[in-house]
């Protein structure tokens, strides 16, 4: 029996996202006093904030996953995953809640842009991380389901 687990749980994300974070703290104590703590946690809160949308989306798209009674063999389910459509979802996230603390702080520009805080670009951005993750997930479904069949 090996002592390397075969599906180690990778913490990269949390260690990026929260280096990050402790950067934009620094920044914020040393130089743009003007920041909000939610501006500083930022990173942090929407990586939380989208491996909670992921896990509410691939649950609610496993739903429509063909079960076979008699399957003896498990599916390898990284075979069908689309790495990209997730971390474009993970960048829409990003973006909306942005947006969002723009909007709620008083931040916003005038016109379309990204980083507006309008709420029209609130809502495009929420709802582009949310299309993205149920392609993403869709595809892993549907790569499945090919199998069973």
């Amino acid at each position: 029996m090996s002592s390397k687990q075969e599906y180690p749980i990778e913490a990269t994300g949390v260690w990026v996202f929260g280096f990050l974070s402790v950067v934009l703290a620094v920044l914020k104590l040393t130089v743009a006093e003007s920041w909000s703590w939610w501006r500083v946690m930022l990173p942090s809160l929407a990586f939380l904030g989208h491996n909670a949308v992921y896990l509410l989306v691939g649950f609610l798209c496993f739903c429509w996953l063909n079960h076979e009674e008699d399957e003896e063999q498990p599916t390898a389910v990284q075979k069908h995953s689309r790495a990209g459509y997730n971390i474009v979802a993970l960048i829409f996230f990003f973006l909306f809640l942005d947006n969002l603390l723009r909007r709620v702080e008083g931040q916003g520009w005038k016109g379309f842009w990204p980083c507006s805080g309008r709420f029209e670009v609130v809502v495009l951005f929420g709802m582009l991380s949310l299309v993205a993750q149920f392609v993403y997930w869709s595809r892993i479904v549907s790569g499945l389901n090919q199998e069973h069949a």
